[in-house]
């Protein structure tokens, strides 16, 4: 299942500072403990995807070496564009999503050239990696509803230090959300898991992607 992801700002890296979490009674504005069905499907037939790792970016240890990957996709943006090392955010950049990983990352026009079967899904304000959650879990009158309260901050890994609790471990299982033994910094990175957010202008959490699957998508 091959996605991108596109949006008029694209950040390879983040400063890991999410916005205040808090708890929502309520579960209505969030995609729970499912994967996301139809509305994540391609449009047509599946495209090979490329991979390779960005320039000066060296691929992800965990990637699966044994999938099928032709000659990597140039990633190289045009002249009046920033490369990709640039700290700034990039624009006119989409990141291809294949299952739980990120298969490419390059200029929305070369991308959508390679792959014009994929689906499409065009966000507003700034797409970035997802968040790494480094604190307890807010508070919530249930373990699903602590876990989706950090999907809606735009987090993607908690620490495992902070879920001792066998049911909000469970929980967080269930929504796939990456749990580490130390914090490490966002970022998107080719053959990495697809954790994925989307933030507006005033850091309100747009959409929240984790492990490839759409989790959590504000009305």
């Amino acid at each position: 299942m091959r996605t991108l992801h596109t949006a008029p700002l694209l950040r390879l890296t983040h400063a890991n500072e999410p916005p205040p979490v808090r708890p929502v009674p309520g579960d209505d504005d969030a995609l729970s403990d499912r994967a996301t069905s139809g509305d994540d499907a391609l449009s047509g037939p599946a495209v090979p995807v490329s991979g390779g790792p960005l320039p000066g970016q060296p691929a992800s240890a965990d990637a699966d070496a044994s999938s099928h990957r032709p000659a990597p996709l140039s990633a190289g943006p045009p002249p009046d564009q920033p490369a990709p090392t640039d700290d700034g955010p990039l624009s006119g950049w989409a990141v291809l999503v294949d299952g739980d990983r990120i298969e490419a990352v390059g200029p929305i026009g070369e991308l959508t050239q390679a792959y014009p079967m994929v689906r499409v899904r065009r966000w507003p304000g700034t797409l970035g990696p997802a968040l790494v959650h480094d604190g307890p879990l807010p508070p919530a009158p249930s373990p699903r509803e602590r876990v989706h309260a950090l999907l809606r901050s735009g987090v993607g890994a908690v620490l495992a230090a902070h879920l001792t609790d066998p049911a909000v471990r469970a929980a967080a299982a269930r929504n796939d959300v990456a749990v580490l033994d130390a914090v490490r910094p966002p970022a998107l990175v080719v053959g990495g898991r697809a954790d994925l957010a989307v933030f507006a202008d005033d850091g309100r959490c747009l959409a929240t992607v984790v492990a490839g699957r759409l989790v959590h998508r504000r009305a």
